[in-house]
Parts: C-alpha cells; structure tokens; sequence
C-alpha cells in the first residue's frame, strides 16, 4: 500500500486551509474520476487490454479526459494502460485507508460526482491519492517497458540503486514526476483554490 500515514497527515493539515479551498476544480478531470460511469469496470481485463493495443483511442475517450489530457494519452498507447492502472491503483488504496469511516470510499457514479464538486476533506484525499498511483504507475510503466517515450532508469543513484544491483532497471521516476505534473496541474496562480490544487498533486507524487 501506499503511506497511508503521510497522507492522512497532509489530509489533516489540509483541513486548516478550509474545506473549499481543499476542493480542486471538477473540470480538473482525474482519469476517470470526474466520469459517471461505476469504476469497478475501469480496471484493465483481457479484453481491455486488447483494447489498449489495438484502439486506445478509445480508452482514452473513455476517460472523460480535458483536451491536454487526452492529446497526452493517445501520443503513445502506453499512457492509457498506465492510467487504467492507477485508477484501480487508487480507489483500492483509498478503500483500505478508509475501511473503518463512515465513508469508505464509495466511488460510484451520481455519487462520485456530487463528491468531488463539493469541499470534503475526502476530496482532496482523493485528488492526492489519485497523483500518487498515477506517479507510481507511470514509473512502473517506464521500467517494464511498456511506454514509448520513455525507459526505465539506469543511472545508479541513492533511490535506484538497489533496483540497479539486481536488475539493471530502475523505476523512472524523473520521467514519471515530469509526466504528471504536465497531465494533472495547472501552475498556481492568484486564486486560493488552484494553489491548493498544485499542492495537492505535489503531495500525491512525493508519497
């Protein structure tokens, strides 16, 4: 799982700042968050994954992505893969981070929606959580080779370098910070609530 208590901890502090503020934009379009569809049928199966090489177009139509977004995902057809997975990724480490509240996370269509148009602490959770396994997912994509535009990292550095030893193949992370950062964020600017945003998607991709 990810470090559930370093984002708990964000969330808390978090809370300070007001709940508003906390609430990213909803036309932020998270990969399948801001979508009506249940996403209990966006992880990847075989027939996805057969989707994902041969039209993954579609996949990232599917998505409900901004126009930026969606130009990213269909330059190369590993982006769509990738996304797919964080998207599971994270709703199931959301539910285990919230197995005891009164909220576990529900995620499910008309509900979904409502949530993240409001300004819930569990929102914001959400939208880091969500930075987070697409951070993780675009690094593991890199290694395994999955991805176009980039390769796993073979420089021997302090964070690879047991990963370097063993296999020769580091998680890129570089690659995959970069990445996110150009997909999810806006630069911050006078408004409170899109500092917040920016905030939120550089917690996500640090835990």
């Amino acid at each position: 799982m990810l470090d559930g208590h370093v984002l708990l901890g964000w969330l808390s502090s978090c809370a300070l700042l007001g709940l508003l503020a906390c609430a990213p934009r909803p036309s932020a379009a998270y990969f399948g968050l801001t979508g009506n569809e249940p996403l209990t049928i966006l992880p990847l199966t075989s027939e996805m994954e057969e989707a994902a090489a041969k039209a993954h177009y579609k996949v990232c139509d599917r998505l409900k992505l901004e126009k930026k977004q969606r130009r990213m995902c269909r330059r190369d057809p590993g982006v769509a893969e990738t996304l797919m997975e964080a998207i599971s990724m994270s709703a199931l480490e959301c539910q285990y981070q919230f197995r005891f509240e009164r909220w576990n996370c529900t995620l499910e269509g008309r509900y979904r929606a409502s949530l993240l148009k409001r300004g819930f602490k569990e929102t914001a959770f959400l939208y880091a959580i969500s930075s987070a396994g697409l951070t993780h997912a675009m690094a593991k994509a890199c290694s395994a080779g999955r991805m176009e535009r980039c390769t796993c990292d073979e420089a021997p550095d302090l964070e690879n370098r047991e990963a370097w030893q063993w296999g020769g193949c580091g998680d890129n992370l570089k690659y995959s910070n970069k990445f996110v950062k150009e997909f999810l964020g806006r630069k911050p600017n006078k408004d409170l609530r899109a500092r917040v945003d920016f905030h939120n998607n550089l917690v996500g991709m640090k835990v």
